[in-house]
C-alpha cells in the first residue's frame, strides 16, 4: 500500500492510525516536513517505508535542513530521481519557484545552482553552494533531468494546472515522462480537480496534514488552523 501525506509542518500524529493498521505500507510525504530533528522519521519509519521530497519550509531554519540533509535520511529523497515503490515507478520534484531563480512562464535567470554561485555575491553563499533560502528553488536543471525520464507518478511540492497557483511546466513534464498520476502539496487547502478526457492523467492535490491512497481517495483531511 502506498500513501501519500500533506504538508505535516512538523506534526505526524495524524499519519500513525494509518501505518500502524496495514502491514507493508510505503509512506511518501509531498514536502515541507519542517522538522528540527530528524527524530520523528525515526519514528514513522518502525511503521513505513519512508520517501519524502521537500518543500520550502525545508530551508527555512538551518536545523529544518540539516535533519533531511544532514543525516542518512537524505537517502530517501526521491527528488530528481524515479525509484520504483511496490511496483510503481514514481518521480519526485521537490521544492518551489522563485522569482530570483525561475517564476515560470518567464525566462529564468539561472539554469542551474552552479549558474546562480557564478553571480552570486560571496557574502551570501552558503556551505560553498547556493544560499540556505534557496536549497529548496526549483532550477530548470530540476526539470531537465526528470524529463529524459519514465515514470508512472510525479509527486510534487508546487501545484500543475489548473491550480489557481499552478504552473504549466509541471504538466509539461508529466506528459514528457508518460506519468498516470500527479500528488502535489504546498497548498493546503484539497483542492478537487476535474480530469479532463483528453489529459491522460490524474492530478492529486493532499492538503495540509491531509493524507491520500494511490487510487486518489482522502483518508484523512485537515484543516490549517494555526495562527501564522
Amino acid at each position: 500500500m502506498i500513501l501519500f501525506a500533506g504538508d505535516p509542518h512538523g506534526s505526524f500524529d495524524h499519519l500513525y492510525p494509518f501505518i500502524k493498521e496495514h502491514k507493508d505500507v510505503a509512506l511518501v510525504i509531498l514536502g515541507d516536513l519542517q522538522l528540527t530533528t530528524p527524530e520523528p522519521l525515526e519514528k514513522l519509519a518502525q511503521y513505513a517505508d519512508l520517501w519524502f521530497i521537500h518543500g520550502n519550509h525545508d530551508s527555512k531554519t538551518v536545523a529544518a535542513f540539516e535533519s533531511l540533509w544532514g543525516t542518512e535520511w537524505h537517502t530517501r529523497s526521491l527528488h530528481g530521481r524515479v525509484q520504483e515503490i511496490q511496483g510503481k515507478r514514481i518521480a519526485g520534484l521537490g521544492g518551489v519557484f522563485r522569482g530570483q531563480i525561475w517564476m515560470p512562464p518567464n525566462k529564468p535567470l539561472f539554469f542551474d545552482p552552479i549558474h546562480y554561485c557564478q553571480y552570486c555575491p560571496q557574502e551570501k553563499i552558503w556551505r560553498g553552494g547556493v544560499p540556505l533560502r534557496h536549497r529548496t528553488s526549483i532550477f530548470p536543471s530540476d526539470i531537465e533531468v526528470l524529463e529524459q525520464q519514465q515514470a508512472d507518478i510525479l509527486i510534487c511540492h508546487e501545484a500543475p494546472k489548473p491550480h489557481p497557483s499552478g504552473f504549466a511546466i509541471i504538466n509539461q513534464l508529466a506528459e514528457k515522462m508518460g506519468v498516470t498520476q500527479i500528488y502535489h502539496g504546498h497548498h493546503h487547502e484539497n483542492f478537487q480537480y476535474t480530469t479532463p478526457a483528453q489529459q491522460g492523467y490524474q492530478i492529486i492535490n493532499v492538503g495540509f496534514r491531509s493524507l491520500c491512497d494511490i487510487q486518489g481517495n482522502y483518508l484523512h483531511i485537515g484543516v490549517d488552523d494555526r495562527n501564522l
